[in-house]
């Protein structure tokens, strides 16, 4: 592939990821800071005002807090039991991935 191919398929791709971005207050600092290595990462700081659609992480025992805004902190647990169900099989799945579980084949074979 030319380099003039290989720069327009980056740019594709940094528009598409672009246009995910902009759904939502803050969503794009965060995927740069998801991106960046850590100490640019911290210069750019989660937003200072609700961001309006929180995207939930645990950081405590007790503790929600979102991904892209400071005032984004619960203590209630923030998902559905639907949701709740699907990252644990997730973190299952990660597990299993990283060599750390192995699958329950009594479980995998229904």
């Amino acid at each position: 592939m030319s380099a003039s191919a290989n720069v327009i398929l980056a740019l594709d791709k940094l528009i598409a990821w672009s246009r995910e971005m902009a759904h939502g207050k803050y969503r794009l600092r965060t995927g740069l800071r998801e991106r960046l290595p850590d100490p640019l990462a911290g210069l750019l700081a989660k937003g200072s005002q609700d961001c309006g659609d929180h995207e939930w992480y645990k950081a405590a025992e007790q503790t929600w807090r979102c991904y892209h805004c400071k005032p984004g902190l619960t203590r209630a647990v923030p998902w559905n039991e639907r949701e709740i169900a699907a990252r644990q099989l997730e973190a299952g799945a990660m597990q299993i991935r990283a060599g750390i579980t192995k699958p329950d084949r009594d479980l995998a074979s229904h």
